[in-house]
């Protein structure tokens, strides 16, 4: 009987120790996905590269509305954009997401998500895009770096 009683308490100690490593691991997993679009948003100001490229995995290949674009090509992007900056360009860059969902196994794990992205310049809207993403990511030591994403406009109706 005793026997029995430790054997359930044990299990119970093991099971909790695995939902609240399981919990940590999916705020860090959504951590990395929501600090990936706030590096974007806010390159304008910190013209920081590695704040957003620290994120992605070094074989991070995605797909934008139908493009291919890998971590250089992110890499170039924000290069180019930074060089317009410098040159006194005014447009800016919003990101805002909702609806993240994440889910896990193992080592790898996905997040889906609603996304809106406007471009503005000197205060106006200049464009604007929503849609819906997926991220791929991947435990590398102790971050989770997204190695592949998939993000499409909303069709209208």
């Amino acid at each position: 009987m005793n026997t029995r009683l430790i054997y359930a308490l044990l299990m119970v100690c093991l099971s909790w120790t695995a939902v609240a490593w399981s919990a940590e691991e999916g705020e860090a997993i959504e951590r990395t996905v929501r600090e990936a679009a706030k590096a974007a948003a806010t390159f304008s100001e910190t013209r920081d590269k590695q704040a957003v490229l620290r994120l992605y995995s070094k074989d991070y290949v995605g797909i934008q509305d139908g493009e291919t674009e890998t971590r250089g090509s992110i890499e170039k992007w924000l290069s180019d954009y930074e060089s317009e900056l410098d040159k006194g360009s005014t447009l800016r860059f919003i990101g805002a997401l909702s609806n993240l969902h994440v889910r896990m196994t193992g080592l790898t794990a996905w997040a889906t998500y609603d996304y809106v992205f406007q471009a503005m310049r000197k205060g106006e809207i200049e464009a604007q895009d929503s849609g819906l993403c997926t991220a791929l990511l991947r435990k590398e030591g102790h971050a989770w770096l997204i190695f592949h994403e998939h993000c499409s406009k909303t069709r209208r109706p």
